[in-house]
This record gives C-alpha cells, structure tokens and sequence, in this order.
C-alpha cells in the first residue's frame, strides 16, 4: 500500500494547481455569485481535458487513471467546492455513453461532451420518490423507432442550464426495478419545460424540476437493454459518489486552513487565540477526521483503478465526506468569530454548499443501508 501520489501524479497535482490558480482563481469570487456556470468556464474546462479525463482518446478524451481524476476533483473544489464536484458531471455521463450507449451516441454525444459544446445532468428524483429509485413514475412508451416520454423529474443538479439528460423512466411500470430504461434526452426537444429551485447554497448548479410531456425520444438514444436503467444507474454511482465526498472535504480543508491562519493572527486576552485550547483542539480534531476522510476517498479510487469492488467504500465516502466536512466549516466559522459569518469571507458559502451534498446524489441512511448490505448481507437489509 501507498499513502502518497506517485511522481507522475504529483507532478499532475502540481499542474492542475497552475491551472486553477492562473484560469479559474480570478473569476472565483463572481462565479460563487452566479446562478448558473458561464459557457466560457466551460469551453477552459474543455480545452484543459478536464471534460475527457479517463475517456478514450478516440472520443477526444485522455488516458488517466481514477486517482489522477481525483486530483483534479480535489485542486478544483479547494478553489470552489461545486467546480470540483462538477467535473463529476461529464464524467458520470461519459461513462454511461461508454458502458451502455451506442456508437453512434459516442461520437455525436460523447465528443460534444467532452469539448464542452453540451452540458449534461442526471434525472432520477421524482416528487414521490427519492431513495427509492424503482417507485419511480416516469414512463417510456414505445412507438415505432421513438419512445413517448411523460413525467416529472425534480432536484436535477444543473438541470435548467444543461443541455442533455440522462433520464430514468419505466418502459414496463409492472416490473418495478426490473423495469426501469435509461435514456439520453436532448433538453431541446418539444414538451420539454423547467422550473428552477431558490436553494439556500450550490446556486450555480441551477437545480431544477423538468417536466416531459409526451416527449419524443429517438430509441437510437436508448442506454442499454430495456429494463437494465436500474441497474446501469447504480453501478455509476460509485465513482460519483467518490467524487462529491472528495470535493467536499478539499473545501473543508482549506476552511480549515483559513481558520488556522486567523487563530495565528487573531489576539484575545493578550495572546493569539490559537494558543486557547479551545481554539487549537478543534483544529487538531478536524485535521485528523478530513485527513482520514481524504485518504478513504482515495483508497475508493485506488480499488477502482484495480478494478476491485468499491461499493462500500464508495458509500461510505459519500455518507462521511459531507458529514465531517459541514462540521468543520462550521467550526472554521466560528473560529473567525463575527466576520465568518459575513458574505466577506468564503466560509458562509461553503457551509451551505456543502450541507447540499449531504443529501445529493444519496442521502446518508440509503448510504449507510448499502454498507450495511456490503458487510451484514442482503439478507438483513430493511426492505
């Protein structure tokens, strides 16, 4: 086992952290304002290869491994919490293209994805249903070469600037999960509409109910076999799942390192407040949960690299990461006192984004069922 990046990925990280600092550090504080992501922080995304990492070159892609990904994920979210995890995104889609779709879907959708040209979500939530992905009532009925599509989707992460979704609906209702296909939906097709959520954090991911009536859907756009939606979803999740945890605790880290430097400068009583105990043991405690939690998010890619199971390894990144994360930036606030709570420093955008990641995507009980499952068995699972 190691715990340090090889060479090749250090001198990666250290790459990655030019870029940031040089593309992205000057337009941070107006991006953590806006409502949605501008296509121009997009299009540098693209032309970096961050929108192709780990995609096969011949779809405009680059080779890398998954801990290098990770990298990535990480130097971006100690910047801003939602670049990291956004890079999730097209990722997350070019694997369904690659596992599940087409050649055709490849070269048309996968290479527009990975040069930015499209921006993509992922719709499964429905107002009924959440956790409970196969209650979902989305239905795909098919007719000729074409599927109709009707029915509501609800808390799509970039779903009122994306372009293209991968949606869940039941092509046989009766089947329950078995029944569940998986499409990839142009956004741009008639009797589709959106309606955006006021969110108290995450606001450039644009979250959003989508609506489809009645939507014609090409069947060429069709992922996998009728009925395997279900399936395919779940097995994507695990990278994913790695990904958010990963972003979220580089931003809590920073935080924290943003609270170390004001306890050196910050005086009380005729001393810096870092020599409180108070003060200092928080650091101390946070330190060693996000160093713990950080090297567990790349023990889950590292097993991913070797094409090792990593379900609950994945769960467990995306149950804890966000946890221990909010409740640092929360301390990092209140070591700053009165002036964390202002919109002056980071520290109140952080803590909001990052309480969004603690039920996106998975919420901590469906997390800790699957690691249950993992360890106890299926047999013992609450349903």
């Amino acid at each position: 086992m190691s715990f340090v990046f090889t060479e090749s990925q250090e001198m990666y990280r250290r790459e990655v952290r030019r870029y940031v600092e040089k593309e992205m550090a000057p337009v941070a504080k107006d991006l953590a304002r806006l409502d949605h992501l501008p296509r121009e922080i997009r299009r540098k995304l693209a032309e970096g290869g961050f929108y192709g990492m780990n995609l096969p070159e011949e779809y405009g892609g680059q080779p890398a491994d998954w801990i290098s990904v990770g990298i990535a994920i990480e130097e971006f979210a100690k910047l801003n919490m939602l670049l990291g995890s956004h890079l999730v995104h097209p990722l997350g889609t070019g694997l369904f293209m690659m596992s599940h779709g087409s050649e055709e879907m490849r070269q048309v959708w996968l290479r527009r994805l990975i040069r930015g040209e499209v921006l993509s979500c992922h719709a499964l939530t429905e107002p009924g249903c959440g956790s409970d992905a196969q209650a979902i009532k989305t239905k795909a009925i098919a007719d000729g070469d074409s599927y109709i599509l009707s029915g509501e989707k609800t808390s799509v992460t970039l779903g009122m600037q994306a372009d293209i979704a991968l949606v869940f609906a039941k092509t046989d209702p009766k089947a329950g999960a078995r029944g569940v296909t998986a499409f990839l939906v142009p956004l741009d097709l008639p009797g589709v509409s959106r309606t955006p959520f006021d969110d108290m954090g995450c606001h450039w991911a644009g979250r959003a109910s989508i609506f489809f009536d009645e939507v014609r859907v090409p069947a060429s756009l069709r992922l996998g076999p009728e009925g395997q939606g279900f399936y395919i979803t779940m097995g994507q999740f695990d990278f994913m799942r790695i990904g958010m945890g990963l972003a979220c605790v580089a931003s809590a880290q920073v935080s924290l390192a943003d609270a170390i430097n004001f306890a050196r400068q910050r005086t009380a009583f005729g001393q810096p407040i870092a020599k409180f105990e108070g003060v200092s043991f928080k650091i101390a405690e946070h330190a060693t949960i996000l160093e713990a939690a950080r090297l567990l998010c790349y023990h889950a890619l590292s097993l991913k690299d070797q094409g090792i199971s990593h379900v609950k390894e994945s769960a467990m990144c995306k149950w804890w990461c966000p946890k221990v994360s909010v409740e640092a930036i929360h301390d990092a606030m209140l070591i700053h006192g009165h002036v964390g709570y202002t919109r002056d420093y980071p520290l109140e955008g952080r803590l909001r984004d990052a309480i969004g990641f603690q039920t996106g995507d998975g919420t901590a009980e469906i997390m800790k069922i699957i690691i249950a499952r993992e360890i106890i068995g299926k047999d013992f699972l609450p349903y």
